[in-house]
């Protein structure tokens, strides 16, 4: 954990609205194995459910050797024992000679061919995901045969169960699969409990509220707020992105912090479409569970203007110092957290929950504060009458430490169970 300080990696596990919130909505991204495909000029489209996308691109990042036949307007491609065969407008397909059916016909689109992207996935045998929050194809190999083992407590109480499981919101494709036990124990449960929901938050409305609260109103910007010092990194790391110098200009230290962030993690294959929490509620989602959100979005956003000062400039400084970085062969922040995640290791994340409370201030509204409302609604879940099934995916770092959901739930008398 050297490249990264715990009061960033902090978000990553305690915090899931983790994006820059005032970018708008992004075309659809394709990523495989954690790599984004650069489609140049011509981007994806969606004809009746399915998505085509420019053929050579998707086939050349799948290290596919391509052939393109114009008398027949025909493709052929071979990757490791595969051979695919698609024909412009023709709905059916072969994989090693075999005729598959396929939804929408490959097609031409000014000048360019257009093929269906989940017949090309699952045909060169990658799990084929996506994301509707974040517009995101995900092309994943599962790699990790025994499953993450993650963070996951059972506790009951008059017939209800709930199961708690600590998120981590930014992922990688290799995290996955999670072992079966995680897998079961959501399968079981009849309801989904996440912080946010972040599959039905309106966009147009979240990027309205978080630029009222994240820009400066009173003629002043970003500028007259922190240090000379740290607006010249702010520079230089705009001027080594090629951006303008005053991009950050109008925003708050929080929004800023986010943004480089996510800008940092760009190419790294760690995103939120990844995140365990998303994952768990596009499943409710398509087996009709209904989701909670323990939480709102504004809240969230609410917390860290309510910062001071003094900490978003902190919080800005350790992330600027943090990209700036020259890449190294070390495991990174980021790359730990996975680490940690995937062996499930509780010394370790008490460790970081201990790092995180030598800032008190950070801590007690990141942490301690969310901690009590969260718990009380877990308990409630535990006193009702319903004799139901919860599953609660909230970030890991709201689980252990002296102020942590199992903490006060054993403090309340409740036994709760490491599974």
């Amino acid at each position: 954990m050297k490249k990264i300080s715990a009061l960033l990696m902090s978000l990553f596990v305690a915090f899931s609205l983790f994006t820059p919130v005032h970018a708008a909505e992004k075309p659809i991204s394709v990523v495989i194995n954690g790599s984004e495909v650069k489609f140049d000029n011509f981007e994806p489209v969606i004809e009746k459910g399915s998505t085509l996308v420019p053929m050579r691109p998707i086939l050349e990042e799948l290290d596919a050797k391509v052939v393109w036949n114009k008398s027949t307007q025909t493709v052929t491609a071979t990757k490791e024992g595969v051979d695919l065969s698609l024909q412009i407008g023709n709905k059916t397909a072969t994989v090693n000679g075999e005729k598959k059916q396929l939804e929408v016909a490959p097609k031409t689109i000014k000048n360019v061919t257009y093929i269906p992207l989940r017949f090309i996935g699952e045909a060169t045998g990658y799990q084929v995901d996506w994301s509707k929050a974040l517009r995101t194809i995900t092309f994943t190999i599962k790699v990790n045969a025994e499953g993450s083992k993650g963070f996951l407590w059972k506790v009951e109480k008059n017939g209800n169960t709930v199961y708690l499981l600590g998120s981590i919101h930014v992922a990688k494709d290799s995290m996955y699969p999670l072992r079966p036990e995680i897998e079961e124990a959501f399968k079981a449960a009849q309801h989904l409990a996440v912080e946010v929901d972040l599959t039905k938050l309106d966009p147009t409305a979240l990027q309205a509220y978080a630029n009222k609260l994240g820009t400066y109103s009173d003629g002043t910007t970003l500028k007259d707020h922190i240090s000379a010092e740290t607006y010249a990194k702010i520079t230089a790391l705009l001027k080594a992105n090629k951006l303008p110098e005053n991009t950050f200009d109008p925003y708050k230290p929080w929004i800023v912090t986010q943004t480089i962030t996510a800008m940092g993690m760009q190419g790294t294959g760690y995103n939120t479409s990844n995140g365990i929490d998303l994952y768990f509620t596009e499943k409710a989602n398509k087996a009709n569970v209904p989701v909670i959100s323990l939480e709102t979005a504004e809240g969230q956003l609410s917390m860290f203007e309510g910062f001071s000062k003094e900490l978003q400039e902190k919080q800005l400084v350790q992330t600027l110092d943090a990209v700036s970085q020259p890449a190294t062969s070390e495991p990174t922040g980021i790359d730990a957290l996975t680490d940690m995640w995937v062996s499930g290791s509780d010394d370790e994340l008490v460790a970081l929950t201990a790092e995180v409370e030598k800032e008190p201030e950070y801590y007690n509204a990141l942490i301690k504060d969310r901690n009590v409302g969260m718990t009380n609604q877990v308990k409630g879940f535990l006193n009702g009458t319903d004799k139901s099934t919860y599953f609660v995916v909230v970030g890991a770092l709201h689980m252990l430490g002296p102020d942590g959901i199992v903490t006060l739930l054993e403090k309340d008398g409740f036994t709760v169970e490491r599974q």
